[in-house]
């Protein structure tokens, strides 16, 4: 149930891409992320990723190729890895902020055939996979020496449909550093357990620095909102005030930090006007922030676990 299906997703068939085509086709054009001025609607989402599906296979992906992903943008990377794992393929996403040289040890590692990438990482990508197996790149953007993203939607057709993977021993995500296959039920059991943990509603905004959170919990957590109907809202810098910033801009109900970024939330800064707002923290949260949060801004402070 990839492309124009609908209804309910079977057990056997279970996968967190089917999951999120599912809830996206019922959303309508409702806010999906957003990320760096850009903006990604649900309905446009659940055309876009079938139809880039079938341009992967058209230029030549096959199932259980293994893509490297490396995206600094929220919207694109859900786009990726989604896109990618509809065709059949792996993605292997890998750290944004990662060197030329590192990525190239990472593709070689997680077995990367191909590439997709965008402005803000090509040039480091695109040279790490001239040192690597890699041997076609596709990018978001204007990115000279790749196939843009965009022409996988213009040639998606009549390209046939992946074969329904094994959601118990096929691999969902390849990681790096060091090498660790994550099955479909991998990431279903992921997705349950951050849902238990974030418990979001379709009025609710997410915001997250990808720099934050583990590369697996980034998009999980992106998935988590686009099955979830609320809106992920990317915060591309690393400091706290980028973050507060977003927060007042999208009005967020609930945020992912770093426990450094927890003390930076609770101390370096005034008093933020915005009280309710939900902190989840990827490490065990101090005592003194936890309380700094709730005194000085009016936020309630838990683990993300």
């Amino acid at each position: 149930m990839l492309d124009g299906e609908t209804g309910a997703v079977g057990v056997t068939e279970a996968t967190v891409t089917r999951m999120v085509l599912a809830a996206m086709r019922a959303d309508g054009g409702r806010t999906a992320v957003v990320d760096r001025g850009r903006e990604l609607r649900r309905a446009w989402f659940a055309e876009a990723v079938p139809v880039a599906a079938r341009g992967l296979r058209w230029h030549g992906v096959r199932a259980g190729d293994v893509g490297a992903i490396h995206l600094a943008d929220a919207c694109d990377l859900a786009l990726a890895v989604h896109a990618v794992g509809a065709a059949g393929a792996v993605p292997a996403p890998l750290p944004p902020d990662a060197s030329a040289e590192d990525l190239a040890v990472m593709m070689t590692e997680v077995g990367a055939r191909f590439l997709l990438t965008g402005e803000e990482t090509a040039a480091r990508s695109l040279a790490a996979a001239d040192a690597s197996y890699v041997r076609q790149a596709f990018a978001f953007g204007d990115v000279p020496g790749a196939t843009p993203f965009g022409r996988l939607l213009e040639t998606g057709v009549g390209s046939g449909e992946s074969p329904p993977p094994d959601p118990l021993r096929d691999t969902a995500l390849r990681l790096a550093g060091p090498r660790e296959d994550v099955t479909h039920a991998d990431r279903l059991a992921d997705h349950y357990r951050l849902g238990g943990a974030v418990a979001l509603g379709e009025d609710d905004v997410l915001v997250c620095c990808g720099s934050d959170v583990p590369v697996r919990t980034w998009i999980g957590l992106i998935d988590l909102c686009l099955v979830q109907g609320a809106a992920f809202a990317g915060v591309p810098e690393p400091d706290a005030r980028d973050l507060l910033e977003a927060i007042l801009k999208y009005d967020a109900t609930a945020v992912v930090v770093s426990p450094a970024k927890l003390r930076a939330l609770a101390f370096d800064h005034g008093a933020v006007p915005m009280p309710g707002v939900r902190v989840l923290v990827t490490g065990a949260p101090s005592a003194e922030a936890a309380h700094a949060c709730r005194a000085r801004h009016g936020w309630t402070v838990s683990p993300l676990s």
